[in-house]
């Protein structure tokens, strides 16, 4: 079983439409549809914005709808300096950036129970979705995406996540995801694209281009689906 979660309406009804023999079930407020994507068994979700609503969502999926693989897409803030509006990034590992227990020594974005900074994605998965991508025609690299529950539209907020983690994008759920997934010792993925460039135009710029990058993120994901 595929889990495949977004956190807004645009990121995953365009999936939700291709899902066939669906079946509809609402647990802790989130709609859970599941059914056959591209010939495989896939559960669909709307998070909701933000690492709590990702975390539920996706632990929900791994215990109640089996999924051994999940995949979270959606749209980011661009960070690396080749990134346009519209470039996908796919994630080779994922870093909490708002987790902050330096007072005690630790590196930023420490997670003290997992013992780590950063979250390795799947391989196999990340492969396959980069490769989906670059099929579609899409500038795509695979770098570090940071999460957090800020939306990312500052210059010197820019400038600390590049600085600190080398990240090549910004959004607000993926590393939640993989937090959960790496506890449950379940795979998983993360893909991006730049609906912004997580600057001091962001505020602007997203709501212009959010519904055109997460369709783009979508027809990627179909494709992805396929060859898993």
């Amino acid at each position: 079983m595929i889990g495949i979660i977004g956190a807004m309406e645009s990121e995953v009804n365009g999936l939700k439409a291709a899902l066939q023999n669906m079946k509809t079930k609402t647990t802790a407020s989130v709609e859970f549809c599941a059914g056959t994507l591209e010939g495989k068994d896939a559960v669909i979700a709307e998070a909701g914005v933000g690492k709590v609503n990702a975390a539920v969502t996706a632990q929900i999926m791994i215990l109640e709808y089996g999924a051994d693989a999940v995949i979270n897409i959606g749209v980011a803030g661009g960070l690396e300096s080749s990134l346009r509006i519209g470039d996908i990034v796919v994630a080779d590992k994922v870093v909490e950036h708002d987790m902050d227990t330096t007072p005690f020594g630790d590196e930023p974005g420490f997670i003290t129970g997992l013992e780590r900074v950063y979250m390795e994605c799947d391989e196999r998965i990340t492969k396959i979705l980069a490769d989906s991508a670059k099929e579609l025609g899409a500038h795509t690299i695979v770098g570090t995406i940071a999460s957090g529950d800020q939306f990312i539209c500052r210059d010197d907020q820019r400038e600390k996540l590049i600085g600190v983690f080398n990240a090549a994008a910004a959004e607000m759920e993926g590393a939640a995801i993989g937090h959960v997934c790496v506890m449950n010792g379940v795979r998983f993925g993360v893909l991006r694209a730049m609906s912004d460039c997580a600057n001091d135009d962001s505020i602007v710029n997203f709501p212009e281009f959010e519904k055109s990058a997460a369709a783009l993120s979508i027809e990627i994901v179909k494709r992805a689906v396929e060859k898993m």
